[in-house]
């Protein structure tokens, strides 16, 4: 029944007759409206702390306070300030209706009632309310839709250009034969580097999809039981090109039968792109460790490394969704920031949160928490 009482339009009225009240009970509930009405103007804003209403009837007439004040400070709250008021009088004169509407009023209705009239303005002003919030609604929509779209483009225009670019110049030196294919170096250097940018441009591209499917509320959650240490091994695997490379020693130190209950594909995007970042600023023969550890209902996944460190300033500008924040890595490996906005995204939507703790010229630890798997769940 209380679902019920929730979903009719809730129609609040101040009134000093008690028995206009209920005569507007009456008509109002008979109606199918939610109905509250008082006489006193102080606990009439209590009511409205306790549940805004569509609409309000407010009696011109009443001792203490006359009903254009009442209005006026009404609408003084930004709050209220778009809740419709239609007046309740006895008496009707052009003067009276023009101070009405110039309080914020929107209609008028004479007292005694007519059912139909006084229901037909309610219908009227609930309704016009109700689409007026739809179309702020989609307006606002649109704009977030729009945001959305000039920040992908940007980052297709700038981010991945400029890998795709890179590894079209590398293949025009092959087949001018600036670059000779029986050179030593070639498959050390020149075939490398053409795998590492593909390797960019994939990267960010999936963090780039992932990235708008979880802004538009397109990406579904399916969580469910996750080894994290095979997770962790199989994105080693998946980034040994370049943990190789630089000769990086990576630490699996998640204990084996340690789980968590996640969804499985955002879980993989998190440590991909936290790892990714880590061999990028950790120096040649480093150490990345990634540790789990067990703390009451949550896991706690750490990504430490001993490269360059991140100054507590910029740690800000890495955490903040709205800006779009990136830096070169220990040997010039371009980023584009959109990894960590989505990973940050994708563990706020498994019930985590990505946090940074960071020595400059020590290194830098990404840790994030995520629930632990139980046979209830």
């Amino acid at each position: 029944m209380e679902n019920q009482v929730t979903e009719k339009h809730y129609i609040l009225a101040v009134d000093d007759e008690q028995l206009n009240l209920e005569l507007l009970r009456f008509i109002l509930e008979r109606n199918d409206y939610h109905y509250v009405g008082t006489s006193d103007d102080d606990y009439f804003f209590e009511l409205l702390k306790e549940r805004k209403p569509d609409l309000i009837l407010l009696d011109v007439i009443m001792p203490r306070i006359e009903g254009f004040e009442l209005c006026e400070k009404i609408k003084s709250f930004k709050e209220y300030k778009d809740i419709p008021i239609i007046f309740l009088t006895g008496k009707v004169n052009v003067k009276d209706k023009v101070r009405g509407f110039e309080v914020g009023g929107v209609d008028y209705v004479t007292k005694p009632f007519n059912e139909q009239e006084l229901i037909a303005r309610i219908h009227t002003h609930v309704e016009l309310i109700r689409a007026k919030n739809q179309i702020e609604e989609q307006a606002q929509n649109l704009k977030q839709s729009n945001n959305l779209k000039d920040r992908m483009f940007s980052i297709i225009g700038h981010d991945l250009r400029s890998p795709l670019s890179a590894a079209k110049l590398k293949m025009d030196f092959i087949m001018r034969g600036i670059i000779d294919p029986k050179d030593d170096k070639f498959l050390d250097e020149t075939v490398y580097d053409l795998l590492k940018t593909m390797d960019e441009a994939l990267n960010l591209l999936q963090n780039l999809l992932g990235w708008a499917k979880s802004e538009s509320d397109q990406i579904q959650m399916i969580p469910e039981q996750l080894n994290l240490n095979e997770l962790v091994e199989q994105t080693f695997r998946l980034l040994k090109l370049g943990s190789d490379h630089k000769k990086i020693e990576m630490q699996n130190n998640v204990p084996e039968g340690l789980f968590a209950f996640a969804d499985n594909n955002m879980i993989k995007t998190v440590l991909r792109n936290i790892m990714s970042n880590a061999i990028k600023f950790t120096p040649v023969e480093g150490v990345i460790k990634v540790n789990g550890k067990l703390k009451k209902d949550n896991l706690v996944i750490e990504i430490e490394d001993n490269g360059n460190g991140i100054p507590k300033e910029d740690i800000k500008k890495i955490l903040n969704p709205n800006e779009h924040f990136s830096k070169l890595g220990t040997e010039k490996e371009p980023g584009t920031g959109l990894g960590l906005i989505l990973c940050q995204n994708f563990v706020t939507k498994n019930g985590g949160e990505l946090k940074i703790r960071s020595k400059v010229g020590e290194g830098s630890t990404f840790y994030f928490d995520l629930p632990v798997y139980s046979d209830q769940d």
